[in-house]
């Protein structure tokens, strides 16, 4: 298990992390998988379409953490600020808590720093817990009492495929054995699977990804410059008002 203690975030190369005790930058999971995948279609187009897509987006986001939060509370057997949240959130949240009743939590919001020679990532995950009953997804699959289950709380329009890296990487640093996603829709909390084989998959590749793409970018970067400043000289060089002042008098 590779489980720390609460580090601060700090930023490289557009990507979010900590840093680990040598001072090696350990970036996010959630860092690499925007860094590493494309964004999916559909949310591209509306993003790109939808005039008010930042000050929705931030709507969702308040949102989502507040519901984080609220959840966090309760498993941790705190009150929960409920100031973000709609008489809707607020049932799903019980409605959560009401499903977690007979479960054993085994911990909540667990900072997670992975450094193994191979790969080296940081994260939190939600909650980590096991199920003393078999819990039955939206899509047929079965989590089998007794093992070890990451879950993470999501409040997105769908259950996205980069989900499914984000909980394997979660589970590969918390050596679980299944993980799940808890989906609040306006009709209710909805469980569901997450395939941990092909989501670790996905994971790796945006790993070398987010790792191979910024030094390329940066000698495209450079190549633009030097395109440009070559073009620049041409201008200077052919361009009769570009003189200097001495040639001037």
């Amino acid at each position: 298990m590779n489980v720390t203690m609460k580090r601060p975030h700090v930023y490289r190369a557009n990507l979010r992390g900590v840093l680990t005790d040598d001072g090696r930058f350990a970036p996010g999971v959630t860092s690499i998988l925007k860094r590493g995948l494309p964004t999916p279609e559909a949310l591209a187009r509306w993003k790109y379409t939808n005039p008010d897509a930042a000050e929705i987006t931030e709507r969702a986001a308040t949102r989502g953490t507040a519901l984080h939060a609220a959840v966090e509370c309760w498993l941790n057997g705190e009150a929960a600020d409920a100031t973000h949240l709609t008489a809707a959130d607020i049932r799903a949240v019980e409605e959560l808590a009401t499903v977690f009743a007979d479960h054993q939590v085994l911990g909540v919001e667990e900072e997670i720093l992975v450094d193994d020679g191979d790969l080296l990532y940081s994260g939190s995950a939600d909650h980590r817990f096991i199920p003393t009953t078999d819990l039955r997804c939206v899509t047929g699959e079965v989590i089998p009492a007794g093992v070890v289950v990451v879950g993470d709380l999501k409040t997105s329009k769908a259950v996205y495929e980069s989900y499914h890296a984000q909980l394997a990487a979660y589970a590969y640093a918390l050596d679980c054995d299944y993980a799940c996603v808890w989906h609040f829709t306006p009709s209710g909390v909805k469980l569901h699977w997450i395939n941990l084989d092909a989501g670790w998959r996905i994971f790796r590749a945006a790993y070398t990804l987010a790792h191979e793409l910024p030094p390329l970018e940066r000698r495209a970067q450079r190549t633009k410059e030097g395109i440009n400043g070559t073009r620049r000289d041409s201008t200077t060089a052919t361009d009769p008002t570009s003189a200097s002042e001495g040639d001037l008098t």
